[in-house]
């Protein structure tokens, strides 16, 4: 693993355990729970604006939430890697976060507690929302073909560098050869085209501008990391489902309402898209969309934590009663 992105998890994680030591010695002011005396209770979200929103957008406008007692007010400019400090010091109540950077929170002692997933692979290689490519010139046909080359993935330590090597590794390669860098999903499509990069992982709504630009998908990583991954979860502190587990629970009731909604009504989910997103309509009525899930595949997340010791992400497991919420 690159050092210098090491040091910066491991600076993120030593910033959240001095926030949870801090939290820690707040008040003890009663926490309201949801719908009580009918009124709804405000729940503050955090996550990046992509398009697995848009069934959390969807249902806020349809009552969903409403209905489950809760008001949710989203947060779209803090990032999943700083999210949680902010999750642990109370000042948003959920957040998304990808799950192998979750289980590397846990395994460092993080309260941090996955309530229901964010965005999961559809689980069909050929067509889901992320992939590893090339680009159409570059003559590589397949993922091994990347062995002693550079890819670019958007965060060196999380679930999209688990793909990209895990793809390779399906494919018969080497991923230790392999040179991964770091660049964010939005330059990958331009990196690749310009010859910057030879691979990239990369996800929707990225994939298909990659694709515009004459990128080729070889690698479906994500079917490869897990037949039902859970690519990220919605998540709060360990402190919070204990001490508000009425409004932990119905936070999930409702999101897993709008999953439901959210799979009988793929045309509403596209034209929301454009609504709270750069991605404008043409794109977003031809990207893969997200799988909608309702539970945190516990199978997956125990791979996921095998590949993150094989990587040398964590030297022990967290315990993953802890880490998803029953």
């Amino acid at each position: 693993m690159n050092r210098t992105h090491s040091r910066r998890l491991a600076g993120v994680l030593a910033a959240a355990l001095l926030t949870a030591s801090v939290a820690a010695c707040g008040g003890d002011e009663e926490p309201a729970e949801a719908g009580g005396g009918g009124e709804l209770t405000t729940v503050t979200l955090a996550s990046s604006p992509l398009g697995h929103l848009a069934p959390i957008y969807i249902a806020q406008d349809r009552g969903i939430f409403a209905k489950h007692g809760l008001k949710v007010e989203v947060d779209t400019e803090t990032s999943d890697l700083t999210s949680v400090p902010s999750v642990l010091a109370g000042k948003v109540d959920f957040a998304t976060g990808d799950l192998t950077t979750l289980i590397v929170a846990r395994s460092k002692g993080l309260d941090v507690k996955a309530v229901v997933p964010a965005s999961a692979s559809t689980g069909k290689a050929g067509a889901d929302y992320g992939a590893l490519v090339v680009s159409g010139k570059s003559g590589i046909t397949s993922p091994k073909q990347l062995d002693g080359k550079t890819v670019a993935v958007n965060i060196l330590t999380n679930i999209a560098a688990a793909a990209a090597r895990e793809a390779i590794r399906a494919d018969g390669g080497d991923p230790e050869s392999v040179k991964l860098v770091e660049i964010p999903f939005p330059q990958v499509p331009a990196a690749i085209s310009e010859g910057r990069v030879d691979g990239a992982w990369v996800v929707e709504p990225f994939l298909s501008a990659a694709k515009a630009q004459g990128a080729v998908p070889v690698g479906w990583g994500f079917t490869d990391l897990a037949e039902d991954l859970t690519v990220s979860a919605w998540y709060t502190s360990g402190a919070f489902a204990k001490q508000k587990p009425q409004v932990a629970s119905a936070f999930r009731d409702a999101v897993r309402e709008a999953y439901a909604y959210a799979r009988e009504h793929e045309d509403e989910i596209r034209a929301k898209i454009p609504t709270f997103t750069e991605i404008t309509p043409e794109v977003a009525g031809r990207i893969t969309l997200t799988g909608w899930r309702d539970e945190v595949s516990r199978q997956a997340a125990e791979k996921l934590v095998g590949y993150a010791q094989r990587d040398g992400l964590i030297t022990t497991a967290p315990d993953l009663d802890e880490l998803i919420l029953s």
